[in-house]
Protein backbone atom coordinates (compact mmCIF):
# COMPACT_ATOMS: atom_id res chain seq x y z
CA UNK A 1 0.00 0.00 0.00
CA UNK A 2 1.64 3.29 -1.04
CA UNK A 3 -0.06 6.68 0.52
CA UNK A 4 1.58 9.72 -1.19
CA UNK A 5 0.56 13.29 -0.40
CA UNK A 6 1.31 16.06 -2.29
CA UNK A 7 4.29 13.77 -4.31
CA UNK A 8 4.65 16.81 -6.03
CA UNK A 9 5.75 20.17 -5.15
CA UNK A 10 2.77 22.52 -4.14
CA UNK A 11 4.29 25.83 -5.58
CA UNK A 12 1.67 27.94 -6.80
CA UNK A 13 1.08 31.80 -7.05
CA UNK A 14 -2.80 33.77 -5.89
CA UNK A 15 -3.48 37.04 -6.17
CA UNK A 16 -5.21 38.22 -2.77
CA UNK A 17 -7.46 40.72 -5.12
CA UNK A 18 -9.46 37.74 -6.27
CA UNK A 19 -9.28 35.77 -2.98
CA UNK A 20 -12.84 37.03 -2.26
CA UNK A 21 -14.20 35.93 -5.71
CA UNK A 22 -12.56 32.18 -5.03
CA UNK A 23 -14.54 29.38 -2.91
CA UNK A 24 -13.38 28.38 0.31
CA UNK A 25 -13.39 24.66 -0.47
CA UNK A 26 -13.57 22.23 -3.32
CA UNK A 27 -12.59 18.59 -3.88
CA UNK A 28 -12.21 17.13 -7.36
CA UNK A 29 -9.80 14.30 -8.94
CA UNK A 30 -10.67 10.50 -9.86
CA UNK A 31 -10.65 7.14 -8.93
CA UNK A 32 -9.42 4.07 -10.70
CA UNK A 33 -9.38 0.47 -9.90
CA UNK A 34 -8.06 -2.19 -11.93
CA UNK A 35 -7.23 -6.10 -12.23
CA UNK A 36 -4.75 -7.64 -14.36
CA UNK A 37 -3.54 -11.29 -15.38
CA UNK A 38 -0.91 -13.06 -17.37
CA UNK A 39 -0.79 -16.05 -18.89
CA UNK A 40 2.30 -18.08 -20.30
CA UNK A 41 2.39 -20.76 -22.74
CA UNK A 42 5.79 -22.16 -24.11
CA UNK A 43 5.87 -25.11 -26.90
CA UNK A 44 9.76 -26.18 -27.78
CA UNK A 45 9.15 -28.58 -30.36
CA UNK A 46 11.51 -31.47 -29.06
CA UNK A 47 10.12 -31.36 -25.72
CA UNK A 48 6.91 -30.68 -22.99
CA UNK A 49 4.98 -27.22 -23.71
CA UNK A 50 5.05 -25.51 -20.44
CA UNK A 51 1.77 -23.45 -19.70
CA UNK A 52 0.83 -20.68 -16.79
CA UNK A 53 -2.55 -19.46 -17.15
CA UNK A 54 -3.76 -16.65 -15.56
CA UNK A 55 -0.57 -16.60 -12.44
CA UNK A 56 -0.08 -14.03 -10.22
CA UNK A 57 -3.36 -11.44 -10.81
CA UNK A 58 -2.37 -7.98 -10.06
CA UNK A 59 -4.89 -5.51 -8.87
CA UNK A 60 -4.77 -1.90 -7.91
CA UNK A 61 -7.30 0.83 -6.50
CA UNK A 62 -5.48 4.29 -6.95
CA UNK A 63 -7.44 7.56 -5.75
CA UNK A 64 -5.99 11.39 -6.47
CA UNK A 65 -8.27 13.93 -5.01
CA UNK A 66 -7.18 17.29 -5.01
CA UNK A 67 -8.37 19.25 -1.75
CA UNK A 68 -8.65 23.09 -3.01
CA UNK A 69 -8.72 25.73 -0.30
CA UNK A 70 -9.23 29.44 -1.65
CA UNK A 71 -7.47 28.63 -4.72
CA UNK A 72 -4.66 26.68 -3.15
CA UNK A 73 -4.69 23.25 -4.73
CA UNK A 74 -2.92 20.12 -2.71
CA UNK A 75 -2.86 16.97 -4.50
CA UNK A 76 -3.39 14.08 -3.04
CA UNK A 77 -2.10 10.61 -4.23
CA UNK A 78 -3.46 7.24 -2.71
CA UNK A 79 -2.50 3.82 -4.12
CA UNK A 80 -2.91 0.39 -3.28
CA UNK A 81 -1.42 -2.28 -5.32
CA UNK A 82 -1.06 -6.19 -4.68
CA UNK A 83 3.06 -5.84 -5.73
CA UNK A 84 3.85 -3.08 -3.61
CA UNK A 85 2.53 -2.73 0.05
CA UNK A 86 5.28 -0.36 1.54
CA UNK A 87 3.78 2.91 3.27
CA UNK A 88 5.37 6.30 2.43
CA UNK A 89 4.00 10.06 3.40
CA UNK A 90 7.05 12.29 1.79
CA UNK A 91 5.05 15.38 2.15
CA UNK A 92 7.98 17.75 2.39
CA UNK A 93 7.70 20.21 -0.44
CA UNK A 94 5.13 22.70 0.30
CA UNK A 95 5.27 26.62 -0.74
CA UNK A 96 2.65 29.56 -0.87
CA UNK A 97 3.13 32.53 -3.13
CA UNK A 98 0.39 35.16 -2.19
CA UNK A 99 0.33 38.62 -4.66
CA UNK A 100 -1.14 41.75 -4.20
CA UNK A 101 -0.77 43.91 -6.96
CA UNK A 102 2.77 44.39 -7.79
CA UNK A 103 3.76 42.84 -4.72
CA UNK A 104 4.75 39.12 -4.01
CA UNK A 105 5.65 37.13 -1.34
CA UNK A 106 7.32 33.35 -1.34
CA UNK A 107 7.10 30.81 1.64
CA UNK A 108 8.30 27.46 2.02
CA UNK A 109 9.71 25.52 -1.06
CA UNK A 110 9.82 27.80 -3.69
CA UNK A 111 11.89 26.94 -7.13
CA UNK A 112 12.82 30.55 -8.29
CA UNK A 113 15.10 31.85 -11.28
CA UNK A 114 17.19 34.46 -11.08
CA UNK A 115 19.87 33.56 -13.82
CA UNK A 116 21.13 30.70 -15.53
CA UNK A 117 24.53 31.08 -13.54
CA UNK A 118 23.40 32.21 -10.25
CA UNK A 119 20.10 31.25 -9.14
CA UNK A 120 18.45 28.83 -11.60
CA UNK A 121 15.31 26.38 -10.42
CA UNK A 122 17.36 25.49 -7.14
CA UNK A 123 14.63 24.64 -4.70
CA UNK A 124 15.01 26.72 -1.12
CA UNK A 125 12.92 26.56 1.81
CA UNK A 126 12.56 29.88 3.50
CA UNK A 127 10.64 33.07 2.43
CA UNK A 128 11.17 36.04 0.03
CA UNK A 129 9.33 38.56 -2.06
CA UNK A 130 9.57 39.69 -5.82
CA UNK A 131 8.60 43.58 -6.76
CA UNK A 132 7.54 44.70 -9.34
CA UNK A 133 6.27 48.16 -9.59
CA UNK A 134 6.62 49.55 -12.93
CA UNK A 135 9.85 48.95 -15.16
CA UNK A 136 11.61 48.76 -11.62
CA UNK A 137 12.29 45.04 -10.09
CA UNK A 138 13.36 43.21 -6.98
CA UNK A 139 13.59 40.06 -5.51
CA UNK A 140 15.11 38.72 -2.67
CA UNK A 141 15.31 34.89 -0.97
CA UNK A 142 16.34 33.71 2.07
CA UNK A 143 16.25 29.91 2.75
CA UNK A 144 17.73 26.41 3.34
CA UNK A 145 18.62 24.52 0.22
CA UNK A 146 19.00 21.21 1.40
CA UNK A 147 18.98 19.06 5.18
CA UNK A 148 22.13 17.24 6.19
CA UNK A 149 22.39 13.97 5.54
CA UNK A 150 23.76 11.36 8.08
CA UNK A 151 22.98 7.92 6.61
CA UNK A 152 25.76 6.86 5.53
CA UNK A 153 24.02 3.42 3.65
CA UNK A 154 21.52 6.55 2.09
CA UNK A 155 24.73 8.26 1.22
CA UNK A 156 26.59 5.43 -0.04
CA UNK A 157 23.37 3.80 -2.46
CA UNK A 158 22.57 7.56 -4.13
CA UNK A 159 26.16 6.89 -5.56
CA UNK A 160 27.22 10.37 -3.56
CA UNK A 161 25.64 12.71 -6.09
CA UNK A 162 23.69 14.37 -3.09
CA UNK A 163 25.15 16.36 -0.52
CA UNK A 164 25.96 15.33 3.21
CA UNK A 165 25.64 19.13 4.51
CA UNK A 166 22.70 21.40 5.66
CA UNK A 167 23.36 24.10 3.32
CA UNK A 168 21.50 27.63 3.64
CA UNK A 169 22.27 30.80 1.73
CA UNK A 170 20.50 33.65 0.00
CA UNK A 171 19.51 34.99 -3.48
CA UNK A 172 18.77 39.23 -4.67
CA UNK A 173 18.01 40.33 -7.77
CA UNK A 174 17.86 43.62 -9.01
CA UNK A 175 16.88 45.40 -12.17
CA UNK A 176 14.83 47.89 -14.42
CA UNK A 177 13.51 47.69 -17.93
CA UNK A 178 10.81 46.86 -19.80
CA UNK A 179 10.60 42.71 -21.46
CA UNK A 180 12.05 44.31 -24.42
CA UNK A 181 15.17 46.28 -22.83
CA UNK A 182 15.84 45.29 -19.43
CA UNK A 183 19.14 44.77 -17.01
CA UNK A 184 19.39 43.08 -13.93
CA UNK A 185 22.11 42.12 -11.20
CA UNK A 186 22.17 39.03 -9.51
CA UNK A 187 23.62 37.57 -6.36
CA UNK A 188 23.88 34.26 -4.59
CA UNK A 189 25.64 33.30 -1.62
CA UNK A 190 25.40 29.71 0.14
CA UNK A 191 27.68 28.06 2.43
CA UNK A 192 27.53 24.39 4.18
CA UNK A 193 26.98 24.07 8.02
CA UNK A 194 30.14 21.45 8.77
CA UNK A 195 28.77 21.54 12.30
CA UNK A 196 25.28 19.64 11.02
CA UNK A 197 27.12 16.06 10.71
CA UNK A 198 29.20 14.03 12.90
CA UNK A 199 33.09 14.67 12.66
CA UNK A 200 33.24 10.36 11.75
CA UNK A 201 31.20 11.10 9.21
CA UNK A 202 33.33 13.90 7.74
CA UNK A 203 36.30 11.98 7.86
CA UNK A 204 34.95 8.72 6.15
CA UNK A 205 33.89 10.70 2.26
CA UNK A 206 35.08 12.97 -0.01
CA UNK A 207 32.58 15.70 -0.02
CA UNK A 208 33.97 18.70 2.44
CA UNK A 209 31.85 21.64 3.64
CA UNK A 210 31.81 24.32 0.91
CA UNK A 211 30.66 27.82 0.55
CA UNK A 212 30.06 30.03 -2.84
CA UNK A 213 29.05 33.20 -3.96
CA UNK A 214 28.24 34.26 -7.66
CA UNK A 215 27.55 37.51 -9.43
CA UNK A 216 26.02 37.66 -12.31
CA UNK A 217 24.78 40.18 -14.89
CA UNK A 218 21.83 39.71 -17.40
CA UNK A 219 20.67 42.04 -19.69
CA UNK A 220 18.21 42.67 -23.33
CA UNK A 221 18.87 45.34 -25.77
CA UNK A 222 16.10 46.09 -28.56
CA UNK A 223 16.87 48.17 -31.72
CA UNK A 224 14.70 49.05 -34.52
CA UNK A 225 12.01 46.29 -33.24
CA UNK A 226 13.79 43.95 -35.21
CA UNK A 227 17.56 43.47 -33.58
CA UNK A 228 17.74 41.65 -30.39
CA UNK A 229 21.30 42.11 -28.05
CA UNK A 230 21.27 39.56 -25.11
CA UNK A 231 24.07 39.15 -23.11
CA UNK A 232 24.61 37.34 -19.39
CA UNK A 233 27.69 37.04 -17.49
CA UNK A 234 28.68 35.89 -14.35
CA UNK A 235 31.73 34.97 -11.62
CA UNK A 236 31.58 32.62 -9.36
CA UNK A 237 33.88 32.19 -5.80
CA UNK A 238 33.71 28.73 -4.62
CA UNK A 239 35.65 27.55 -1.94
CA UNK A 240 35.90 23.45 -1.99
CA UNK A 241 36.57 23.15 1.49
CA UNK A 242 35.71 26.08 4.19
CA UNK A 243 37.87 23.75 6.78
CA UNK A 244 40.95 23.85 4.71
CA UNK A 245 44.06 25.28 5.13
CA UNK A 246 44.22 29.08 4.77
CA UNK A 247 45.33 30.90 1.47
CA UNK A 248 47.47 34.20 1.77
CA UNK A 249 47.13 36.11 -1.07
CA UNK A 250 47.35 39.78 -1.97
CA UNK A 251 44.77 39.71 -4.86
CA UNK A 252 42.09 42.38 -5.43
CA UNK A 253 39.08 39.64 -5.16
CA UNK A 254 39.69 39.19 -1.73
CA UNK A 255 38.33 42.61 -0.94
CA UNK A 256 35.31 41.31 -2.21
CA UNK A 257 34.77 37.16 -1.12
CA UNK A 258 32.96 36.65 1.76
CA UNK A 259 34.03 34.10 2.58
CA UNK A 260 38.01 33.48 3.96
CA UNK A 261 40.39 32.20 1.24
CA UNK A 262 41.41 28.55 1.17
CA UNK A 263 43.49 26.57 -0.68
CA UNK A 264 40.86 25.13 -2.33
CA UNK A 265 39.54 27.79 -3.47
CA UNK A 266 39.05 29.18 -7.02
CA UNK A 267 37.17 31.63 -9.24
CA UNK A 268 36.14 30.92 -12.60
CA UNK A 269 33.28 32.80 -14.96
CA UNK A 270 30.98 32.09 -17.13
CA UNK A 271 29.35 34.03 -19.87
CA UNK A 272 26.46 34.23 -23.01
CA UNK A 273 26.02 36.61 -25.82
CA UNK A 274 23.83 36.32 -28.77
CA UNK A 275 22.37 38.57 -31.38
CA UNK A 276 18.28 37.94 -33.20
CA UNK A 277 17.68 39.91 -36.47
CA UNK A 278 13.72 39.34 -37.05
CA UNK A 279 13.29 40.35 -40.78
CA UNK A 280 10.18 40.01 -42.81
CA UNK A 281 10.50 36.36 -43.70
CA UNK A 282 12.58 35.18 -41.21
CA UNK A 283 15.77 35.50 -38.91
CA UNK A 284 19.07 34.79 -38.54
CA UNK A 285 20.60 34.72 -34.98
CA UNK A 286 24.50 34.62 -33.89
CA UNK A 287 25.36 33.13 -30.38
CA UNK A 288 28.45 32.57 -28.08
CA UNK A 289 28.90 30.79 -25.39
CA UNK A 290 31.72 30.27 -22.42
CA UNK A 291 32.26 28.38 -19.46
CA UNK A 292 35.31 28.11 -17.51
CA UNK A 293 36.80 24.87 -16.40
CA UNK A 294 34.85 23.95 -12.82
CA UNK A 295 32.46 26.77 -12.82
CA UNK A 296 29.98 26.17 -10.14
CA UNK A 297 27.09 27.62 -8.50
CA UNK A 298 25.13 26.19 -5.69
CA UNK A 299 22.38 28.00 -7.15
CA UNK A 300 22.50 25.47 -10.39
CA UNK A 301 21.52 21.99 -10.72
CA UNK A 302 23.96 21.32 -13.73
CA UNK A 303 25.93 23.12 -16.36
CA UNK A 304 28.13 22.01 -19.03
CA UNK A 305 31.83 23.62 -17.83
CA UNK A 306 35.07 23.48 -19.84
CA UNK A 307 33.29 24.71 -22.80
CA UNK A 308 33.80 26.99 -25.74
CA UNK A 309 30.98 27.16 -28.39
CA UNK A 310 29.82 29.43 -31.61
CA UNK A 311 26.56 28.89 -32.95
CA UNK A 312 25.04 30.76 -36.28
CA UNK A 313 21.31 30.16 -37.59
CA UNK A 314 19.70 31.13 -40.22
CA UNK A 315 15.44 30.63 -41.45
CA UNK A 316 13.56 32.21 -44.25
CA UNK A 317 10.39 31.45 -45.81
CA UNK A 318 10.28 31.67 -49.93
CA UNK A 319 7.18 31.30 -52.07
CA UNK A 320 4.86 33.50 -49.66
CA UNK A 321 5.94 31.38 -46.81
CA UNK A 322 5.38 27.94 -48.60
CA UNK A 323 8.87 27.13 -48.59
CA UNK A 324 10.82 27.15 -45.41
CA UNK A 325 14.65 26.72 -44.90
CA UNK A 326 16.37 26.82 -42.14
CA UNK A 327 19.71 25.99 -41.09
CA UNK A 328 22.31 26.01 -38.21
CA UNK A 329 25.78 25.51 -37.72
CA UNK A 330 27.98 25.83 -34.86
CA UNK A 331 31.85 24.94 -33.34
CA UNK A 332 32.87 23.97 -29.94
CA UNK A 333 35.29 23.27 -28.00
CA UNK A 334 37.06 22.57 -24.61
CA UNK A 335 40.40 22.31 -22.60
CA UNK A 336 40.48 26.31 -22.29
CA UNK A 337 42.53 26.66 -19.56
CA UNK A 338 44.89 23.96 -21.24
CA UNK A 339 45.35 21.39 -18.31
CA UNK A 340 42.96 18.85 -19.52
CA UNK A 341 44.48 15.44 -20.60
CA UNK A 342 43.03 16.02 -24.06
CA UNK A 343 41.63 18.48 -26.74
CA UNK A 344 38.25 17.78 -28.21
CA UNK A 345 36.63 19.53 -31.13
CA UNK A 346 33.02 19.50 -32.35
CA UNK A 347 31.55 20.79 -35.48
CA UNK A 348 27.88 20.89 -35.96
CA UNK A 349 25.77 21.80 -38.64
CA UNK A 350 22.30 20.80 -40.08
CA UNK A 351 19.68 22.04 -42.57
CA UNK A 352 16.01 21.72 -43.14
CA UNK A 353 13.73 21.83 -45.98
CA UNK A 354 9.41 22.14 -45.75
CA UNK A 355 7.69 22.81 -48.97
CA UNK A 356 3.76 23.23 -48.01
CA UNK A 357 2.04 24.19 -51.06
CA UNK A 358 -1.30 23.22 -50.22
CA UNK A 359 -3.16 21.53 -46.82
CA UNK A 360 -3.20 18.25 -49.06
CA UNK A 361 0.75 17.89 -49.72
CA UNK A 362 4.07 18.57 -47.96
CA UNK A 363 7.25 17.24 -47.62
CA UNK A 364 10.31 17.68 -45.35
CA UNK A 365 13.89 17.16 -45.67
CA UNK A 366 16.62 17.58 -42.57
CA UNK A 367 19.90 17.05 -43.08
CA UNK A 368 22.86 17.22 -40.64
CA UNK A 369 26.81 16.80 -40.17
CA UNK A 370 28.35 16.07 -36.54
CA UNK A 371 31.82 16.06 -36.29
CA UNK A 372 34.43 15.19 -33.48
CA UNK A 373 37.99 15.13 -32.96
CA UNK A 374 40.02 14.56 -29.94
CA UNK A 375 43.92 14.81 -29.13
CA UNK A 376 45.80 12.97 -26.62
CA UNK A 377 48.40 15.34 -24.83
CA UNK A 378 51.00 13.13 -23.65
CA UNK A 379 52.61 15.44 -21.00
CA UNK A 380 50.01 15.15 -19.30
CA UNK A 381 49.70 11.20 -19.20
CA UNK A 382 53.59 10.41 -19.23
CA UNK A 383 56.33 13.16 -18.49
CA UNK A 384 58.80 11.42 -20.50
CA UNK A 385 56.53 11.44 -24.05
CA UNK A 386 58.02 13.82 -26.35
CA UNK A 387 54.99 16.63 -26.93
CA UNK A 388 52.78 15.93 -29.89
CA UNK A 389 49.71 17.40 -30.16
CA UNK A 390 49.09 15.69 -33.49
CA UNK A 391 48.40 12.59 -32.02
CA UNK A 392 44.60 11.63 -33.05
CA UNK A 393 42.57 9.28 -31.02
CA UNK A 394 39.11 10.09 -32.33
CA UNK A 395 38.27 11.33 -35.69
CA UNK A 396 34.48 10.40 -36.36
CA UNK A 397 31.83 12.28 -38.80
CA UNK A 398 28.31 11.53 -38.19
CA UNK A 399 26.05 12.43 -40.93
CA UNK A 400 22.14 11.58 -41.52
CA UNK A 401 19.25 12.82 -43.74
CA UNK A 402 15.48 12.19 -43.53
CA UNK A 403 12.74 12.64 -45.71
CA UNK A 404 9.07 12.93 -44.57
CA UNK A 405 6.26 13.68 -47.56
CA UNK A 406 2.74 13.47 -46.90
CA UNK A 407 -0.73 13.56 -48.60
CA UNK A 408 -4.17 14.36 -47.46
CA UNK A 409 -7.18 13.91 -49.18
CA UNK A 410 -10.04 15.34 -47.96
CA UNK A 411 -13.89 13.75 -48.46
CA UNK A 412 -17.16 14.50 -46.81
CA UNK A 413 -17.70 10.13 -46.45
CA UNK A 414 -14.23 8.80 -46.81
CA UNK A 415 -10.61 10.82 -46.22
CA UNK A 416 -6.99 9.36 -46.76
CA UNK A 417 -3.56 10.18 -45.18
CA UNK A 418 -0.35 8.28 -46.85
CA UNK A 419 2.70 9.62 -45.33
CA UNK A 420 6.04 8.34 -45.85
CA UNK A 421 9.16 9.02 -43.25
CA UNK A 422 12.99 7.62 -44.56
CA UNK A 423 15.81 7.83 -41.94
CA UNK A 424 19.65 7.33 -43.03
CA UNK A 425 22.57 7.76 -40.68
CA UNK A 426 25.83 6.93 -41.33
CA UNK A 427 29.39 7.38 -38.61
CA UNK A 428 32.06 6.90 -40.00
CA UNK A 429 35.29 6.88 -38.02
CA UNK A 430 38.37 9.21 -39.77
CA UNK A 431 40.99 7.14 -37.73
CA UNK A 432 43.24 4.64 -40.04
CA UNK A 433 43.45 2.22 -36.87
CA UNK A 434 39.42 1.50 -36.65
CA UNK A 435 38.33 2.04 -40.27
CA UNK A 436 36.09 -1.08 -40.27
CA UNK A 437 34.15 0.56 -36.90
CA UNK A 438 31.79 2.07 -39.34
CA UNK A 439 27.83 2.66 -38.64
CA UNK A 440 24.85 2.73 -41.04
CA UNK A 441 21.35 2.56 -40.51
CA UNK A 442 17.80 3.11 -41.96
CA UNK A 443 14.72 3.33 -41.14
CA UNK A 444 11.51 3.56 -43.61
CA UNK A 445 7.93 3.73 -42.11
CA UNK A 446 4.83 3.92 -44.47
CA UNK A 447 1.71 4.65 -43.35
CA UNK A 448 -1.66 5.02 -45.11
CA UNK A 449 -4.69 5.61 -43.35
CA UNK A 450 -8.58 5.35 -44.55
CA UNK A 451 -11.23 7.86 -42.35
CA UNK A 452 -14.59 7.58 -42.27
CA UNK A 453 -15.97 10.93 -40.29
CA UNK A 454 -19.26 10.11 -40.72
CA UNK A 455 -19.63 6.51 -39.97
CA UNK A 456 -16.80 7.31 -37.03
CA UNK A 457 -14.74 4.20 -38.56
CA UNK A 458 -10.55 4.64 -39.11
CA UNK A 459 -8.67 2.13 -40.80
CA UNK A 460 -4.68 2.43 -40.27
CA UNK A 461 -1.48 0.60 -42.29
CA UNK A 462 2.13 0.52 -41.29
CA UNK A 463 5.08 -0.86 -42.93
CA UNK A 464 8.37 -0.67 -41.08
CA UNK A 465 11.52 -1.81 -42.06
CA UNK A 466 14.98 -1.09 -39.95
CA UNK A 467 18.22 -2.01 -41.36
CA UNK A 468 21.89 -1.56 -39.34
CA UNK A 469 25.19 -2.43 -40.20
CA UNK A 470 28.21 -2.18 -37.47
CA UNK A 471 31.76 -4.19 -38.09
CA UNK A 472 30.52 -5.87 -41.60
CA UNK A 473 27.32 -7.24 -39.55
CA UNK A 474 24.08 -6.69 -40.55
CA UNK A 475 20.88 -6.93 -38.87
CA UNK A 476 16.97 -6.00 -40.38
CA UNK A 477 13.42 -5.78 -38.98
CA UNK A 478 10.50 -5.96 -41.43
CA UNK A 479 6.83 -5.25 -39.95
CA UNK A 480 3.05 -4.56 -40.54
CA UNK A 481 0.82 -3.23 -38.34
CA UNK A 482 -3.18 -3.08 -38.89
CA UNK A 483 -4.99 -0.87 -36.67
CA UNK A 484 -9.10 -0.93 -37.15
CA UNK A 485 -11.05 1.27 -34.84
CA UNK A 486 -15.03 2.05 -34.23
CA UNK A 487 -17.10 4.52 -32.47
CA UNK A 488 -20.40 3.51 -31.54
CA UNK A 489 -21.94 6.29 -29.49
CA UNK A 490 -24.47 8.18 -30.51
CA UNK A 491 -24.36 12.16 -31.91
CA UNK A 492 -24.28 14.48 -28.79
CA UNK A 493 -27.94 15.97 -29.76
CA UNK A 494 -29.72 12.35 -30.13
CA UNK A 495 -28.04 10.97 -26.67
CA UNK A 496 -30.02 9.80 -23.91
CA UNK A 497 -28.57 11.17 -20.83
CA UNK A 498 -30.59 8.93 -18.61
CA UNK A 499 -28.79 5.69 -20.61
CA UNK A 500 -26.22 3.99 -18.31
CA UNK A 501 -23.55 3.31 -21.67
CA UNK A 502 -22.76 6.73 -23.14
CA UNK A 503 -20.57 5.97 -25.50
CA UNK A 504 -18.45 2.56 -26.72
CA UNK A 505 -15.09 2.61 -28.38
CA UNK A 506 -14.01 -0.89 -30.20
CA UNK A 507 -10.74 -1.25 -31.31
CA UNK A 508 -8.48 -4.09 -32.71
CA UNK A 509 -4.70 -3.61 -33.60
CA UNK A 510 -2.27 -6.26 -34.47
CA UNK A 511 0.97 -6.60 -36.03
CA UNK A 512 3.90 -8.91 -37.77
CA UNK A 513 7.21 -8.48 -37.53
CA UNK A 514 10.31 -10.67 -38.82
CA UNK A 515 13.90 -10.31 -37.76
CA UNK A 516 17.04 -11.48 -39.77
CA UNK A 517 21.00 -11.57 -39.71
CA UNK A 518 22.79 -11.33 -42.59
CA UNK A 519 19.99 -12.19 -44.93
CA UNK A 520 19.26 -15.35 -42.56
CA UNK A 521 15.74 -15.38 -40.61
CA UNK A 522 16.07 -15.23 -36.94
CA UNK A 523 12.82 -15.03 -35.30
CA UNK A 524 8.62 -13.57 -35.76
CA UNK A 525 6.49 -12.17 -33.67
CA UNK A 526 2.78 -11.87 -34.13
CA UNK A 527 0.33 -9.63 -32.06
CA UNK A 528 -2.73 -8.79 -31.58
CA UNK A 529 -4.91 -6.38 -29.37
CA UNK A 530 -8.52 -6.06 -29.49
CA UNK A 531 -9.75 -3.29 -26.75
CA UNK A 532 -13.08 -1.76 -25.72
CA UNK A 533 -14.19 1.65 -23.54
CA UNK A 534 -17.48 2.05 -22.92
CA UNK A 535 -18.53 5.69 -21.29
CA UNK A 536 -20.98 5.38 -18.50
CA UNK A 537 -23.69 8.08 -17.13
CA UNK A 538 -21.97 10.19 -14.55
CA UNK A 539 -18.31 10.32 -15.52
CA UNK A 540 -17.74 6.90 -15.19
CA UNK A 541 -15.40 4.87 -17.84
CA UNK A 542 -14.84 0.93 -18.05
CA UNK A 543 -11.54 -0.22 -20.48
CA UNK A 544 -11.16 -3.89 -21.13
CA UNK A 545 -7.82 -5.22 -22.96
CA UNK A 546 -6.83 -8.24 -24.36
CA UNK A 547 -3.44 -8.85 -25.37
CA UNK A 548 -1.71 -11.41 -27.28
CA UNK A 549 1.65 -12.32 -28.40
CA UNK A 550 3.60 -14.95 -30.11
CA UNK A 551 7.21 -15.23 -30.59
CA UNK A 552 9.47 -17.82 -32.69
CA UNK A 553 12.60 -17.89 -32.59
CA UNK A 554 14.52 -19.91 -35.56
CA UNK A 555 17.85 -20.95 -33.54
CA UNK A 556 16.41 -22.81 -30.92
CA UNK A 557 12.84 -23.99 -32.38
CA UNK A 558 10.53 -22.20 -29.64
CA UNK A 559 7.53 -20.37 -29.33
CA UNK A 560 6.76 -18.69 -26.76
CA UNK A 561 2.88 -17.06 -26.48
CA UNK A 562 1.69 -14.53 -23.65
CA UNK A 563 -2.04 -13.57 -23.25
CA UNK A 564 -2.65 -10.66 -20.93
CA UNK A 565 -5.77 -9.22 -19.89
CA UNK A 566 -6.52 -5.63 -18.45
CA UNK A 567 -9.61 -4.06 -17.26
CA UNK A 568 -9.66 -0.87 -15.52
CA UNK A 569 -12.77 1.19 -14.65
CA UNK A 570 -12.16 5.23 -13.76
CA UNK A 571 -14.73 7.83 -12.06
CA UNK A 572 -13.97 11.54 -12.08
CA UNK A 573 -15.45 13.98 -9.83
Amino acid sequence: MIINLAGAELIQAQDLQNLKNSKPFTLHGNISAGLNTYSNFTNPKDSVSNTSFGSNPAYFLQANPVVSIYGYNIPINFMIASQNKSFNTPFNRFGLSPQYKWIKLHLGWQSLNFSQFTLSGQQMLGAGFELTPGKFRAAFMYGKFNNAVTDISQFNNLNNNIPLYKRSGFAAKIGYGSVANFIEFSYLQAKDDSNSIPRAIIDSVLVKPAANQVAGLNGQLTLLKSLVVKAEMAASYYVGNTSGDSLQTDNNWTKLAAFTPRTSSRISFAGQASLNYQFHAGNVNFQYRRVDPNYQSMGAFYMQTDIEQYTFGFNYGFLKNKLHLQSNIGWQKNNLANTAVSDSKRTIGNIGLNYSPSSAFGIDVNYSNYGISQQIIPQYTDPTALVRYDSVRISEVNQSISVSPHVFINGDNIQHSISLQADFQLLHNNNPAQSDEDFTSSMSSLIYSLIFPKAKFNISNTFNYFNTILTGNSSATLGYNLGVSKNLSPDMKSADRKKLIQSVNLSLYGGYFSSSFHHTNTGNTISVNPAISLGLRGKHTLQLNLNYTNMSTSSSNTSHQQLMFSTRYNVTF
